[in-house]
């Protein structure tokens, strides 16, 4: 079987042979790390391996390329080859060259030279790990799309055909759910609690028993848009980066795309896609405001919201539960629905701590040991309820992750 490539594309033999040398010590064996002088080159190399049937990984060019500059060639490889990851390297990075990079090349990474042996390290094997993370989602789905026909033509019944692919599916979620929060022992059993605390509201507010049971269900599944997300963005202790932030904020988007095609779970869309929208307009991604946000989406976001303000994090403690329920009480109308915190304050206030603290209990014990990267001061500041939902105009990283 033919080996993966990565090509390297610079005019100047001397970071040409250095990049080829660090990028081949962080690459695993079979991937084949390759070299072109000029864009003519690098063209006429790319045509050669696809006319080879040989999978590029990644492109990785010098802005300072004579001729064809760096991010002119990367539009063109991005319209002859869009699958190709794409790297641009800048002598004289400026705000303008970036911005022309991401909006006309859709570079995957813009970064300022010279390039540091531990920023190589790091870059190829992030993006080589998002590739196959992708690449792992495509087999997925072909493996569901092929069960699918395997399925229609093996079934004569139409109507037990279609529950039975629901089925799978279901599963199918409901396990990649489980996987995600298997992830991390800090946010494990957070989707359970979410429940409880929605299911409460949604009695309080005295809905329907099939109205209460779908606030639920979006509850233990609000958050599986983030199941392909990597590791190291999930449970980073530090702030995140802008790109990142954008990738954590967009699980609402991808997790109703997920369960968009289910007839089953039609009624738990929306709440899924608006669980981080606010009651005054400035949540996402869609910016709805008061009665806009489906019910289940601001009985959810109000339960997620008070499981984050008192849970501990590898990177605050959790608050006490009647400083959280202040913090609802204040941000009511703001961030949240006020008959949804008017709901769960009666609860709350009518339950009593010890009966709160047993509906917080997790599903089951986290695993011991701490999470990778955990190292941040427990001391630091716990968020309030506008910072424990994330907020698309805060500058703290974090908030994007608490919930």
């Amino acid at each position: 079987m033919s080996r993966p490539v990565i090509l390297i594309i610079d005019h100047l033999s001397t970071t040409r042979v250095r990049h080829k040398e660090r990028i081949e010590s962080v690459c695993p064996n079979e991937i084949e790390v390759l070299t072109a002088g000029s864009a003519e080159e690098a063209l006429g190399a790319l045509y050669a391996l696809r006319d080879q049937r040989r999978a590029i990984e990644m492109v990785v060019v010098n802005q300072g390329l004579p001729g064809i500059a760096g991010a002119r060639l990367l539009e063109i490889i991005h319209a002859q080859f869009p699958n190709v990851a794409r790297l641009l390297l800048s002598e004289k990075p400026t705000l303008e060259e970036a911005i022309y990079a991401f909006n006309n090349s859709c570079v995957d990474r813009y970064v300022p030279m010279p390039w540091e042996d531990e920023d190589i390290k790091f870059t190829i094997t992030s993006m080589l790990r998002q590739r196959e993370m992708q690449r792992l989602n495509e087999r997925l789905l072909f493996d569901l799309q092929t069960r699918n026909r395997e399925l229609t033509g093996a079934l004569g019944n139409l109507e037990e055909m279609g529950r039975a692919l629901e089925r799978s599916y279901i599963q199918t979620v409901q396990s990649l759910a489980v996987a995600l929060e298997a992830k991390d022992r800090y946010t494990s059993g957070h989707s359970q609690r979410v429940a409880r605390f929605a299911s409460l509201i949604a009695r309080s507010m005295e809905l329907g028993k099939e109205e209460v049971e779908v606030v639920a269900q979006v509850a233990l599944l609000h958050d599986i848009g983030k199941i392909g997300m990597l590791d190291s963005i999930l449970n980073k202790p530090g702030n995140l980066t802008p790109e990142e932030r954008d990738l954590v904020k967009s699980h609402p988007v991808v997790g109703a795309q997920i369960l968009g095609p289910v007839k089953t779970f039609e009624k738990h869309v929306s709440g899924i896609r608006y669980h981080h929208e606010m009651f005054d307009g400035s949540g996402y991604p869609d910016k709805l405001r008061g009665e806009e946000i489906p019910l289940p989406a601001r009985i959810v976001s109000l339960a997620d919201a008070f499981d984050a303000m008192t849970s501990t994090r590898p990177y605050r403690i959790g608050l006490p539960l009647g400083f959280a329920l202040q913090e609802m009480l204040k941000m009511r109308g703001k961030q949240f629905c006020p008959k949804a915190v008017d709901a769960f304050a009666r609860v709350l206030q009518a339950s009593g701590v010890s009966e709160v603290n047993a509906l917080m209990a997790p599903a089951a014990p986290a695993a011991e040991g701490a999470p990778a990267g955990e190292g941040t001061p427990a001391a630091e500041a716990a968020p309030t309820a506008a910072t424990a939902t994330p907020d698309p105009t805060a500058t703290d990283d974090k908030k994007d992750r608490a919930a």
